[in-house]
C-alpha cells in the first residue's frame, strides 16, 4: 500500500506553497498570553479542521481525517484525529491479486509553536485494516505509529489556516502503511 509517486506529488505541492508562503506577507498578528488567558473560555481555544485524499484509477484512495484540538496556551496544543481510508487496487492481469482495505482508527498528538508559523508535532496513530484479497474473506489487523517532526502553518485568512507537515515514523516495520517521510497537508480553522 506504499506510494512513492504521490509522496513526491505531495513534496512538491509543499514546497511550492511554502515558497509562496515566504513571498506573501502573513496576517499573522503575535500573541500576547495576558490577552489569551483573559478571553480564553474552552471554545476560543478550540480549533478544528483536518485533511482528505482522493486518487482515482487501478488504484482508488479515498481518505477523510478530521481533527478536533485544544489550545493549552498559545504555543502549545493537543488534539485528535479520526481517520478513514477506502483502498481499492484492481489488477491489470486480472482480478487473481484485487485488493480492498477500509481503513478506520485515529490519533492524539501534541503541537508546540517553535516561531511563528513553524511548530513541533508529535503523534501516536492505531489504525485497524480490514483487507479482502481476491474475494476471499475479510480478515482485520491492526498497526500503531509514533511520529515526529514538525510543521508550518500558513494562515490563509481571518483565523483559518493551512498546515504542512513532515514527520517521521519512529515504528517503521515492512507492514507499515508510510513511507518516512510522511507528508501531509490539511487545513485548520481557530488556530
Amino acid at each position: 500500500m506504499k506510494n512513492r509517486t504521490s509522496s513526491s506529488s505531495l513534496l512538491s505541492a509543499m514546497l511550492f506553497t511554502l515558497l509562496l508562503g515566504l513571498f506573501v506577507n502573513p496576517l499573522n498578528a503575535q500573541v500576547n498570553t495576558e490577552d489569551f488567558n483573559q478571553k480564553g473560555n474552552f471554545r476560543s481555544r478550540l480549533f478544528f479542521g483536518g485533511g482528505f485524499g482522493l486518487q482515482v484509477g487501478s488504484v482508488t484512495l479515498i481518505e477523510l481525517s478530521p481533527l478536533v484540538g485544544y489550545k493549552v496556551t498559545p504555543k502549545f496544543a493537543l488534539g485528535l484525529s479520526p481517520t478513514y481510508k477506502y483502498y481499492k487496487y484492481n489488477d491489470y492481469y486480472g482480478s487473481s491479486n484485487d485488493l480492498s482495505a477500509n481503513v478506520w482508527g485515529g490519533s492524539i498528538f501534541a503541537r508546540y509553536s517553535i516561531f511563528q508559523n513553524v511548530f513541533a508535532h508529535v503523534e501516536y496513530e492505531t489504525l485497524y485494516y480490514n483487507t479482502q484479497l481476491s474475494g476471499n474473506p475479510y480478515y482485520l489487523r491492526q498497526y500503531n505509529s509514533f511520529f515526529v517532526g514538525g510543521g508550518y502553518n500558513q494562515q490563509i485568512g481571518g483565523n483559518s489556516a493551512m498546515y504542512f507537515l513532515l514527520l517521521w515514523n519512529l515504528n517503521d516495520t515492512p507492514e507499515s502503511p508510510y513511507i518516512n517521510p510522511v507528508i501531509r497537508i490539511g487545513f485548520t480553522i481557530g488556530m
